[in-house]
């Protein structure tokens, strides 16, 4: 019988995860829900999705009682967010020690083992965030209305943009007009503006369409290029910004997120940036998830040394 665990939970924008970290030789327990980001969803659907995943972890859990509880949140910046999400949780587990911190901050717990270091995420998305010695900053993040360099959601739009200017006469021909057509977008100029403006085409939709980046960039097209060069320049931005405001040059600065972890090309080009421009920095793979990250912090609450 388990004598206790650690809630981690890892509250998305486009869904959340919770990890159970048991004290004795049980092995972990994951379990997923839906988008908790306050600035992108209705208060009320985002209790109902929390209340939801806290149900499923106490009958995950049993009798076995809850020590510690960390959360990383997507939307934790707004202003109502800590005290909505902290009056929720503590609804379902009064008196159980608490930390509660941006869904960065969570994926810095697990990137590093520790929270110091810096962490660059480019998924749908993209934010490098760090702490140092106390001291914390978050570079991007903004969102893709103001920003989201090198993320998902500007691939995928500097890709739309692309075959548009192509299909004008603004730009050569590209690859990535075939490409488009095979995901099901014929490239004309009715079907990519009727799908970049429909209501129903969310920013995750404009992101899905990166990963035709890499075959694009692959075949030597030089529009797909200059579109990964252009990502992995906002990346190294966010990265150089942090690492000034945070005195660390020597990071060490670690990757997350599905553009760093299976964009080829973005990559490569990052990775050479940062030798050349920060030939100190120290990178490297995150070492575990956001949830994992949040777990530590989980541990943190309740005394525990999370190193």
């Amino acid at each position: 019988m388990n004598s206790g665990y650690y809630l981690g939970i890892d509250g998305g924008g486009t869904k959340s995860t919770a990890m159970l970290a048991f004290t004795h030789s049980a092995p972990p327990i994951r379990l997923t829900g839906g988008p908790m980001n306050l600035c992108s969803a209705p208060f009320p659907e985002v209790a109902d999705n929390l209340r939801c995943l806290l149900r499923s972890v106490q009958e995950s859990a049993g009798s076995a009682p809850c020590l510690g509880i960390g959360a990383g949140l997507a939307g934790f910046t707004h202003p109502q967010a800590p005290d909505f999400f902290r009056n929720l949780i503590a609804a379902w587990y009064p008196g159980v020690p608490m930390m509660l911190d941006t869904d960065a901050a969570a994926a810095l717990y697990g990137a590093h083992g520790a929270p110091d270091g810096m962490i660059l995420i480019s998924g749908t998305g993209s934010v490098c965030y760090g702490m140092h010695r106390q001291n914390c900053c978050q570079v991007g993040g903004g969102g893709h209305l103001l920003d989201d360099a090198g993320s998902g959601y500007s691939i995928g739009r500097d890709i739309l943009s692309s075959v548009l200017k192509s299909l004008d006469g603004r730009l050569p021909n590209t690859v990535l007009s075939e490409l488009l057509a095979r995901h099901g977008l014929s490239p004309n100029r009715g079907t990519l503006i009727g799908f970049a403006y429909a209501p129903t085409t969310g920013k995750d939709d404009i992101a899905a369409l990166a990963p035709l980046l890499t075959e694009a960039c692959a075949s030597g097209d030089p529009i797909a290029l200059s579109i990964a060069e252009r990502a992995a320049g906002g990346l190294l931005e966010l990265a150089a910004a942090a690492a000034r405001r945070l005195l660390l040059p020597q990071g060490p600065l670690a990757f997350s997120g599905s553009i760093l972890q299976k964009e080829p090309f973005v990559r490569r080009r990052l990775l050479e940036k940062l030798d050349n421009q920060l030939s100190t920095m120290v990178y490297y793979n995150a070492k575990a998830d956001a949830a994992s990250g949040a777990v530590r912090m989980a541990r943190q609450a309740a005394g525990k040394d999370i190193l």
